[in-house]
C-alpha cells in the first residue's frame, strides 16, 4: 500500500472562506452523489449551501479537505447533532469520500484519523458514524458497534470510537 504521506504535496485542512469555488464546488459535488446514491432527496445547491455553514464555523461543524496543490482529492465532516429525540447531542463523523483514483493508498484513514485528532483537540471523548456498506473498514481502525438504526431506508449500523 502507498503511504498518504508518498502522494506528493498532501495537505488535510478544514475548509474555510479562503477555499476555493472550485474546490467547494467539487465537494459539494462529492455530497451531492453520495446523497443520490443513497437514494436522499439532495440538490447540488443545498450541498453548497451546506458546506458554506462548515465554512469558518469552527470548531464543529467542519470538513477536512484533502489536496494535492489546489486539487482535491478527499473529505470528511464533523457535524454535531441529536441522533433521536431526546437524545444528547453527539458528534458525528460524516461524507467521507475518496476520489476513485486516489483510493486504495491509505487516504481515507488519513482522514478518518485527522478527524479523530480534530475532535479530540477540540475536548470530544468520542465519535459517532453510520455505515451501511464500510463497516470491516472502520472496524479494523478501532470503531466499535454502538447499535442499530434505519437511516434514509437503509439498515445502518452506527459505529462509535472512543477517542
Amino acid at each position: 500500500m502507498i503511504e498518504p504521506t508518498q502522494i506528493p504535496r498532501l495537505v488535510v485542512e478544514p475548509l474555510t472562506v479562503a477555499t476555493t469555488e472550485t474546490q467547494l464546488s467539487v465537494v459539494a459535488g462529492w455530497h451531492h452523489d453520495e446523497c443520490r446514491r443513497r437514494g436522499i432527496r439532495s440538490s447540488l445547491a443545498r450541498r453548497t449551501e451546506q458546506l458554506r455553514a462548515h465554512l469558518d464555523s469552527f470548531p464543529i461543524p467542519v470538513t477536512l479537505l484533502a489536496r494535492k496543490g489546489p486539487e482535491p482529492l478527499g473529505c470528511v465532516s464533523l457535524v454535531r447533532y441529536q441522533a433521536s429525540a431526546g437524545g444528547s447531542d453527539r458528534v458525528w463523523l460524516s461524507n467521507l469520500y475518496v476520489r476513485a483514483d486516489a483510493r486504495r493508498r491509505g487516504l481515507g484513514s488519513l482522514l478518518v484519523d485527522r478527524a479523530c485528532r480534530y475532535a479530540r483537540e477540540q475536548g470530544e471523548t468520542e465519535l459517532w458514524l453510520f455505515t451501511d456498506n464500510r463497516q470491516v473498514f472502520y472496524k479494523k481502525r478501532g470503531w466499535q458497534l454502538g447499535g442499530e438504526a434505519r437511516v434514509s431506508g437503509s439498515d445502518v449500523e452506527i459505529l462509535v470510537r472512543r477517542l
